[in-house]
């Protein structure tokens, strides 16, 4: 590498973990090949017991989803490797797996109720009166014995037109105070039980959404993470005796908006994944929009991740990983640090979500290959291309020109192997558990944050003893 020039290296794609130990690297043909992970038990079949809250017509048509997913769906692209049709529910299944469903865990909203939330004046009260209703139905289906494994909400066409804000373009729920999903979330958390929702545009099955085999194959893989509060795959080669946390920030709602609090995502070699509130925290650079931890609160939070780590692996880690969307001030990263003071290894880790450094093949056939690894003059930070080429499914699956992502290590806090460092970023592009997709841009330790954050900074939040467990959240 001379002058102005780019050394570039390709990772190799990461592999996961299925039934029996066997490896694949895309999520769907391990599946399709060798199964789900299998539960902690020993039973071989199981039987997923779900519930279903929504008006006559949305259940219903939750109802036709699921009873379609039983006897597999053809994809519209029957060509396409990554496009595989979904193959089906049944204990006989590659799946593993089928559901349950009887008429005490169905959350019926009636005509009247809708009737009465639409006579309500103010979008935001309509809101409050549907987001009320709704967690009654909820809370009724878990008090049933036995209850339901998981909780499908299925919103309803008229309350997503009452309660949506007419001047946008999403159909998103949300009001001054609040936000509707992150609400529910937290109404079936409160009964320990995991919740689905689901959108009026996913259930009607048109074209301009994603397709029906789709739908089925994320339907599925969601409900073996949270009802069987297990994963349906695993990485291949995360490293033993190592604990990994993505750190993030958000505002609670309420109050005093101004207030800010840390959330760690915690992740251990056996593909768990737990989820830390942190305590309000001060922000020691406030005129910058990233949040920064004084010393304290710095050293608290990690202590309180290997805390955590501990508790589920019954020994101190080797080595800690630390990845944030900001970068590491030179107080916090001490307090980091100090609070891991007999972790012998730390690699305290930068995750920018974009560059705008562009890499084309010289045949111009394809653009860079998903795995490329850019390493600028000076050696400072790293563009990785998580999204790309892949060679795999022989495709470009994206729009636009991917672009890559920014690694950049702590210069004092850093083992200095920049390969193992990204190529664990390469790997958490692909655990994210609420989709099937091969791969996503971002990192599951900073991509989730947002979901993650918008839950815990709900008022109702500090109300409740809430779940650690990401499948809660998700």
């Amino acid at each position: 590498m001379t002058g102005d020039q780019f050394q570039l290296e390709r990772l190799e794609e990461p592999s996961l973990v299925f039934a029996g130990g066997r490896e694949k690297k895309d999520p769907r043909a391990g599946i399709l090949e060798h199964g789900p992970c299998p539960r902690s038990t020993e039973d071989v079949a199981e039987v997923v017991n779900v519930g279903i809250v929504g008006d006559s017509r949305s259940i219903s048509m939750m109802e036709g989803l699921l009873r379609a997913m039983r006897g597999g769906i053809e994809s519209r692209q029957k060509r396409k490797r990554w496009k595989p049709p979904f193959p089906g529910l049944g204990v006989n299944s590659r799946l593993g797996f089928d559901y349950q469903l009887v008429e005490q865990w169905k959350g019926r909203i009636r005509d009247d109720k809708m009737e009465a939330l639409e006579d309500v004046r103010g979008r935001d009260e309509r809101a409050e009166f549907a987001f009320k209703h709704i967690k009654y139905q909820i809370q009724s289906i878990c008090n049933t014995t036995p209850s339901p494994d998981v909780i499908f909400v299925t919103i309803p066409e008229r309350i997503v037109k009452a309660c949506s804000d007419p001047n946008t373009d999403t159909t998103k729920i949300r009001t001054e105070n609040g936000n509707f999903r992150s609400r529910l979330k937290i109404a079936g958390m409160e009964k320990h039980t995991p919740t689905q929702l689901m959108s009026p545009e996913v259930l009607r099955d048109t074209r301009d959404v994603q397709e029906r085999s789709e739908v089925a194959w994320n339907v599925a893989v969601g409900m073996l993470y949270k009802a069987r509060r297990g994963r349906p795959w695993k990485l291949g080669k995360l490293r033993n005796q190592t604990c990994y946390a993505g750190i993030s920030f958000f505002k609670e709602r309420g109050e005093d908006p101004e207030m800010r609090a840390s959330v760690a995502q915690v992740f251990i070699p056996d593909g768990r994944h737990f989820v830390i509130r942190g305590d309000p925290v001060e922000d020691i650079a406030s005129d910058e929009p990233q949040t920064h931890l004084s010393y304290e609160d710095a050293k608290t939070l990690v202590e309180d991740i290997l805390e955590n780590y501990g508790s589920h692996m019954d020994e101190r880690p080797r080595r800690l990983v630390l990845h944030k969307s900001s970068n590491f001030l030179d107080e916090e990263a001490r307090g980091f640090h100090d609070g891991a003071e007999d972790v012998p290894e730390k690699d305290f880790v930068t995750i920018r979500k974009k560059h705008p450094l562009r890499i084309f093949p010289p045949s111009g056939d394809h653009p860079a290959l998903r795995g490329t690894l850019a390493i600028p003059p000076g050696e400072k930070e790293y563009y990785l291309y998580t999204k790309g080429y892949v060679p795999e499914h022989s495709v470009y699956n994206d729009p636009g020109t991917p672009n890559p992502i920014v690694i950049r290590p702590h210069t004092e806090y850093y083992t200095g192997d920049y390969t193992r460092i990204c190529d664990e970023v390469l790997a958490f592009t692909k655990l994210d558990w609420n989709s099937s997709d091969f791969c996503k841009r971002i990192p599951v330790t900073i991509g989730i944050a947002d979901a993650v954050s918008d839950i815990l900074a709900e008022p109702e939040a500090s109300d409740v003893n809430l779940e650690t467990h990401y499948y809660y959240y998700m």
